[in-house]
């Protein structure tokens, strides 16, 4: 073998150890990235510009979700002692009357996704609640989406404030229900609805006479409380 060719072999010999040592260097690091960037996605996605932000959090309290939950589990079973456990007046659910009525029209809340927005202070939350909602005589189960409510802290507990909330809460309410996040929920919900009754017969019907109900007044109702529409309606169905 010549100098020249020994040489350029030599040569070839330092390229593919420094090649070696650089991907021996590199592929560990590379590991490294990979599970730091999958344990902590949102934070650097959020960083970078690339995360889409919402003004709602979704199931992100714990102790919010139970309360959400064990309220339309109670709501639907009218289970008196229960709902008044779980808000600050328990003096509403004296008459359970109107409770009776949408517990015959709408049966069970399953599927329940809790969408919470910070409140007007720090122990306050505004919570949107959806579901798929099971109606007596109808098939399908659509969804559906709760008015907001106002969850407070008390005593170290987390309740449904369902006493007669101030202008400033009010109002804070239905400006959040005017955010394009909240709109987009209300969309979805009256899309699966719509899709519903043209799939199933005994929704539509049912759909059609909520939909006449909702008509003319209920419509401004629906802006200021954020409300899709089945749910508050049901005692009107009867």
């Amino acid at each position: 073998m010549s100098e020249e060719s020994r040489s350029r072999r030599e040569k070839q010999l330092k390229m593919r150890k420094r090649l070696l040592i650089m991907w021996a260097i590199f592929i560990p690091v590379l590991i490294v990235v990979i599970i730091f960037f999958v344990k902590n996605k949102d934070e650097v996605m959020e960083d970078i510009g690339l995360k889409d932000t919402h003004i709602y959090e979704v199931d992100a309290d714990p102790a919010i979700n139970k309360l959400v939950k064990d309220y339309f589990a109670a709501y639907a079973a009218c289970d008196q002692q229960a709902l008044k456990f779980l808000v600050t007046d328990p003096t509403q659910y004296d008459d359970m009357t109107i409770v009776q009525k949408k517990a015959a029209v709408v049966t069970a809340y399953n599927n329940i996704k809790v969408y919470t927005v910070p409140g007007l202070t720090s122990d306050a939350t505004v919570v949107y609640a959806v579901a798929n909602i099971s109606i007596a005589n109808v098939v399908s189960t659509p969804l559906d989406m709760n008015p907001a409510l106002y969850v407070i802290k008390k005593d170290g507990k987390v309740m449904v404030d369902n006493s007669a909330l101030s202008k400033e809460v009010t109002d804070y309410i239905a400006s959040i229900n005017q955010k394009p996040d909240i709109v987009d929920l209300m969309k979805m919900v009256k899309d699966d609805q719509e899709k519903c009754a043209s799939q199933d017969e005994t929704f539509r019907v049912f759909y059609e006479r909520l939909t006449v109900n909702q008509s003319g007044s209920s419509n401004e109702t629906q802006k200021s409380t954020g409300e899709t529409g089945t749910q508050e309606a049901t005692t009107e169905t009867k």
